[in-house]
């Protein structure tokens, strides 16, 4: 398959190369991708400025079609639309997992920086954290809720606000 991989010297750059996809374990599932949009993060990963991640696939901001499913899955079936998002995995039982706390997990896994992500023809998932997205939704406005739609969901999530309650939003903007 085609995918846009980091290189071995990555200096902000990724190639387009054929990679082989590993098998998918029982507890996840394979998807042929419809669309993979480009986060800043990507970049990062791409210049090298989290460490050296070459033939690291990029991308977790990912919409693809379920083709295959582990022998353990549950939670999806052949012919979904998911997401390819990027918080991957988390171990699922340290102190910081049950208590919803997964993105400080110790263990984590992230699409595009830890593990392989969205921007090939196709991508593998951990089915239990694939979000299932609407048939009717473009996939690219769907794409970046993986990504900023998270992050603007967990900071609502963990402000304690509720219905009828007043919220506000702070913008800042540095200038020189």
């Amino acid at each position: 398959m085609k995918a846009a991989v980091v290189r071995q010297n990555p200096y902000g750059y990724a190639d387009v190369v054929e990679k082989e996809l590993r098998m998918i374990k029982p507890n996840e599932s394979l998807l042929d991708m419809e669309y993979c949009g480009v986060c800043h993060t990507d970049l990062h990963v791409a210049a090298g400025d989290y460490g050296n991640k070459a033939g690291t696939v990029l991308g977790h901001e990912g919409i693809g079609i379920v083709k295959e499913i582990g022998s353990e899955v549950t939670s999806l079936k052949v012919g979904d639309r998911v997401s390819v998002a990027w918080f991957f995995e988390g171990c699922g039982h340290c102190e910081y997992c049950v208590s919803g706390n997964e993105t400080f997990c110790r263990e984590v896994k992230n699409a595009g920086y830890s593990v392989d992500g969205g921007m090939a023809e196709q991508a593998i998932v951990t089915a239990d954290y694939a979000v299932k997205v609407p048939e009717g939704l473009d996939p690219i406005e769907a794409s970046s809720i993986t990504c900023a739609g998270v992050t603007t969901y967990k900071a609502i999530k963990v402000s304690g606000v509720k219905p009828r309650r007043l919220a506000s939003h702070l913008w800042c903007r540095w200038t020189r």
